[in-house]
């Protein structure tokens, strides 16, 4: 491992200096289409190809920072200033600014990714053998994850576009490529890629080259793993044209939590757990947030080793390889980097001198940040409630606060210019610390898209619970009534059994109730509990908690006690904080018609994709995605992303129907037309 540990260092400081040792190309005209450099080799051994697939991690680095920038401009939960550049105003605006005009739009970087991996998987000699063992095959399984990865990125971006899975060496190779043919989109990329023969590789063990040193910290080199599971899952996902779409994204996102062990522990909610204060004569309370930010932040970066699935590192200076300071700089931090040399007197005798560098980011907030947090942001995390119970007093005590999700607090900061506030999206940075890597994967998206997929597939109760209180054994409903032995007997008929804990009741009105030991009820009816088709009764799942629970607290059982504060996201026995029929009734549709729920459990889980995801890149195309969901439902999907983007920056509460504000007409008007939703492909 120390030999690795060598080897990877050199590479990552190497990514600076190697340029990508294949062609790159841009669609201009058909002539003009490709650039080629002709210094392709044949890689033969893993010594040769470490470097080729290094050198594609850093083409990598290329896309990475401008999918954060293109998810987010768009959406609903960013702002941008008076300071904003003309380009990223008119990505924000729609106005389908011209390929190359800015830094963040490039479609050649997106296929000098896919040229450098057509070029590995051309060339590599994967029957290679040692120990008995193809050793090639993980690193090969890793190079085709990447590619099926940008086709899906590209897809997301730009609508339809050029398939290609061979290297382009010369000219030659594109005179007779169809170009009309050709191509992928949200329909039939899942069926392209599964072509290729990405399926197949679904279980194959991942390369491992120990850490890279950046500059300022070592990085795992496990950290920018793609989980092939997780990329055919979005691509079911995307194109959701079934129930069996939906069924297969969520096989393959369960299989990767359940192999993984990926649950939703109780440390999601360390940033927010004894940081209030509760008074029971004014009923006030705030934030302490203390160290919470850290806590927070190392949710999505590389050094929260079980939340960050996958993530692109960046470099601490440019000797060390690329820096990754885009997202900062556009959120309104002033990123700067500095380098350093320390020599040190030689310990082998020689009398010589050692000289070792590192190096750093730091940033400051700017008071000129090109965007901000958006108004839709702020109010959707302001309708949340925080509920407090004391039930060990004489009267039990419940205060509901309207504090809002704390979740807020911790991804946005405010700061003060000349006596005037102004707030910051802080994800990417934060006072002065800088985050080294750019997320593309963590558990919490895929729990997300895992109820996605499951509510589409027509189970919207068993969606809702992994919002509100997680699946595991513990959670999940059985074909009783559970209540709290708090509740008089008379009140619920017939006992069925006594247990030290609990106590079940037989009744005829409500078949289906799971009272979990944090006093949390949600309802499953009859169809979704007989037909669900995945098992969350193992231990894989014990301890799994609810996401809603990361901003708005876990209920603890028996209640608290006055001075140690607990929140509680349902209540005891509380049916309208976080309830499930109140919600879908609070959205004007019936939670007993199948079709309003999911598309009420869809609008929920929405929600909590921006008060856990916002700024992270993912919100415009989760947007996209779950409009044409409901297209597909024959429901208005275009008039809602619409309305979603044309009010991002009004008030809005989505739960009381209150509105502060106007729409931006023009811009809803054009988001009415689906090719308005994609960047055109170059001319």
């Amino acid at each position: 491992m120390n030999n690795i540990y060598i080897e990877a260092k050199k590479i990552g400081s190497a990514l600076a200096l190697c340029g990508i040792m294949s062609s790159a190309f841009t669609f201009i005209s058909c002539e003009d289409m490709l650039t080629v450099d002709n210094d392709d080799k044949i890689y033969a051994n893993a010594n040769d190809t470490v470097y080729s697939y290094f050198g594609i991690l850093k083409s990598v680095q290329n896309i990475t920072e401008r999918q954060v920038v293109l998810g987010e401009l768009r959406g609903d939960l960013v702002n941008t200033t008076k300071y904003v550049t003309d380009t990223l105003y008119a990505i924000a605006n729609f106005d389908d600014p011209q390929d190359g005009s800015c830094s963040m739009l490039s479609l050649r970087n997106y296929y000098n990714v896919i040229n450098n991996c057509n070029l590995y998987i051309a060339n590599v000699d994967t029957s290679a053998v040692k120990s008995n063992v193809k050793y090639m095959i993980p690193e090969f399984a890793q190079v085709c994850a990447i590619r099926a990865w940008t086709y899906l990125m590209l897809v997301q971006n730009y609508g339809e576009v050029p398939f290609i899975t061979q290297p382009v060496k010369s000219l030659d190779v594109i005179e007779d490529y169809n170009t009309t043919k050709n191509t992928v989109n949200k329909d039939n990329l899942i069926d392209e890629i599964l072509a290729t023969g990405l399926g197949d590789l679904i279980d194959t063990d991942y390369p491992n080259y120990g850490n890279w040193d950046n500059g300022a910290v070592s990085i795992s080199a496990r950290k920018a793993i793609f989980p092939i599971r997780l990329i055919l899952g979005d691509m079911y996902l995307l194109r959701g044209s079934s129930d069996t779409d939906y069924r297969n994204a969520a096989k393959l996102y369960y299989d990767y939590l359940n192999k993984t062990a990926g649950i939703v522990t109780t440390e999601y909610c360390t940033a927010i757990k004894n940081k209030g204060r509760v008074s029971t004569t004014d009923e006030e309370y705030s934030y302490r947030c203390d160290n919470s930010w850290g806590i927070w932040a190392r949710q999505y970066t590389q050094l929260e080793s079980s939340e960050c699935i996958t993530a692109i590192p960046s470099s601490a200076n440019r000797q060390f390889g690329t820096m990754l300071t885009r997202v900062a700089d556009i959120f309104g931090f002033t990123p700067t980097s500095s380098q350093s040399t320390q020599v040190t007197e030689s310990t082998d005798g020689t009398g010589a001198n050692e000289a070792s560098t590192s190096g750093a980011i730091t940033v400051v907030p700017n008071y000129k940040s090109q965007t901000c947090p958006s108004g839709a942001y702020y109010t959707i995390n302001k309708s949340q409630s925080y509920i407090y119970y004391d039930l060990n007093l004489t009267n039990p005590l419940r205060i509901e606060y309207d504090s809002g999700d704390a979740r807020y607090g911790f991804s946005c900061e405010q700061y003060t210019f000349d006596g005037e506030p102004f707030m910051l999206c802080s994800k990417a940075a934060s006072t002065t610390t800088f985050y080294y890597t750019i997320p593309v994967y963590r558990r919490t998206l895929v729990w997300l898209r895992l109820a996605e997929a499951i509510n589409r597939a027509g189970f919207p109760q068993m969606a809702f619970a992994i919002l509100k209180d997680g699946l595991c054994e513990d959670n999940m409903p059985k074909h009783a009534v559970r209540y709290s032995v708090h509740v008089a007997l008379d009140e619920l008929g017939d006992t069925l059994r006594n247990d030290s804990d609990e106590i079940i009741y037989q009744t005829d009105t409500i078949p289906y109730i799971k009272l979990n030991s944090f006093g949390a009820m949600y309802y499953v009816d009859s169809y979704e509990l007989d037909n669900f088709f995945l098992s969350f009764t193992d231990n894989t799942w014990d301890g799994n908690y609810g996401i809603h629970a990361r901003g708005c607290g876990f209920g603890e059982w028996p209640a608290p006690t006055v001075g140690n504060i607990r929140t509680n996201i349902s209540g005891y026995g509380d049916t309208i904080t976080y309830d499930y029929s109140t919600l879908i009734i609070n959205q004007g549709y019936d939670p007993q018609v199948s079709a309003e729920a999911i598309t009420a459990v869809e609008n929920l889980i929405v929600d909590e994709l921006a008060l856990e995801l916002a700024f992270e890149g993912y919100r415009f195309t989760d947007l996209v995605r779950i409009a044409n969901h409901k297209i597909q439902a024959g429901e208005k999907g275009a008039e809602w992303l619409a309305g979603k983007i044309a009010d991002r920056g009004i008030s809005i509460n989505p739960y009381k129907g209150t509105r502060t504000g106007e729409r931006d007409e023009a811009l809803y008007q054009k988001l009415l037309k689906k090719e308005n939703w994609y960047f055109s492909l170059p001319q």
